[in-house]
């Protein structure tokens, strides 16, 4: 069995796969870390076990000690004792120099250092969750399973800045590309539900969340997606400012007399959906502050729409065409207003989606299209998770570790 985790800011998410039939076994949640009280969840399904609770978590540490201690429970545990996990994967999510699942050693761990400035969020708790690990489950194998993974099959002319090469060579810099995870599921998870080869198949992924991308999807492959050097390029984020003139940079630190790291807090924590609104980067937020008549929150989602569309049109420019486009992600997955307003208008490229459908597809898989759609839109609820253990064991498996 493979743990996989799945680690935010104030925030650590678990799941136990059984990686011989890829069933879970069982998952959970500790949110509020280090803003205590701390909630969670723990759920496992055979033993009917659905617990709530509050606890008093400082650090990602003791989320990770309160996790193993329900999964090892007798009551209300999944496993007897820790033995009977093979690994622990991470739904990683940047390193220098490393794109592709790896084992995690001290050498990962100063790489996911060294690239902390572009993923601020995420590396600092990710890095603490995995020293938890180290101290509760010492000699087990972690495995992170970078986000970066998925789109090393991107040709060269679409990972490339037009930025001095020195740059490019001194630092690295270049297109790499982001939920990986969530883009390899839908590329697996499409042609299985309709019943068709990967290989036959163009297809647009449109993960739609608090952090977004889009990816482009050719025989099973990503050849594009929409997030760069950093989470922070592409579409409009919840707080994150997406695509940007990179002149507007040094003109505001000019003007405001900020330093980096000031201006990088302001585009990651007040930019974004947030920014425009002046309200919040939450869809649901700004969807009820629109009915109401606030303007900057309409101007916000249309924002956030019209992006998802020109990214759509470039990426079937692409592929020379289009044959299914799928929607993932918290908002994909549960916003119909926000699929329908990105499908309006691509009626050219046959894109017609079904509004009944539409509306009651919500967190559940469908093909919302319409019967005379010659391009398929789908709703598919992403499963990270089973990546992340498909993976972890992989690498388990050809390191020659005992699973």
């Amino acid at each position: 069995m493979i743990l996989c985790a799945n680690v935010g800011s104030t925030s650590f998410k678990y799941q136990i796969i059984e990686i011989e039939t890829e069933r879970m076994v069982a998952k959970g949640v500790v949110e509020r870390i280090g803003n205590p009280p701390s909630l969670y969840t723990h759920v496992v399904p055979d033993k009917n076990v659905e617990l709530k609770g509050e606890i008093d978590a400082p650090d990602h540490l003791a989320a990770v000690r309160h996790a193993v201690s329900l999964l090892t429970h007798p009551e209300h545990g999944a496993v007897r004792d820790l033995s009977e996990i093979a690994g622990v994967g991470f739904k990683t999510v940047f390193a220098k120099g490393i794109t592709r699942s790896a084992l995690i050693t001290e050498e990962v761990i100063k790489a996911m250092e060294e690239y902390t400035p572009l993923v601020p969020a995420h590396n600092p708790p990710y890095i603490a969750a995995i020293r938890a690990f180290q101290k509760l489950m010492p000699g087990k194998p972690l495995v992170g399973v970078f986000e970066t993974w998925f789109h090393e099959t991107m040709p060269d002319y679409a990972r490339e800045f037009g930025l001095p090469r020195e740059w490019v060579e001194k630092y690295g810099i270049r297109r790499y590309g982001f939920h990986g995870a969530s883009h390899r599921y839908i590329s697996e998870r499409v042609p299985q539900i309709l019943g068709l080869p990967a290989e036959k198949l163009r297809i647009i992924s449109c993960h739609l969340g608090g952090s977004s991308s889009v990816c482009a999807i050719k025989g099973g492959r990503s050849i594009d997606t929409s997030m760069g050097f950093s989470a922070q390029c592409g579409l409009l984020q919840s707080t994150r400012c997406g695509d940007l003139d990179p002149f507007i940079i040094p003109y505001i630190m000019d003007k405001e007399g900020l330093t980096t790291d000031q201006l990088r807090e302001m585009l990651i924590k007040n930019a974004g959906l947030k920014g425009i609104s002046g309200i919040s980067g939450d869809m649901r937020d700004l969807m009820e502050a629109a009915s109401k008549g606030d303007e900057n929150a309409k101007l916000a989602i249309d924002t956030f729409h019209y992006g998802v569309k020109k990214y759509i049109g470039a990426y079937a420019a692409a592929m020379g065409g289009v044959d299914v486009i799928a929607f993932t992600g918290g908002i994909g997955e549960k916003n119909p207003p926000t699929r329908e307003a990105v499908c309006q208008g691509l009626e050219f490229m046959g894109v017609r989606i079904d509004p009944e459908k539409n509306r009651k597809a919500v967190g559940v898989e469908a093909i919302i299209s319409s019967d005379d759609s010659r391009v398929k839109v789908m709703v598919v609820p992403t499963n990270e998770e089973l990546i992340v253990a498909r993976e972890t064991a992989r690498v388990i498996r050809e390191s020659g570790l005992a699973a």
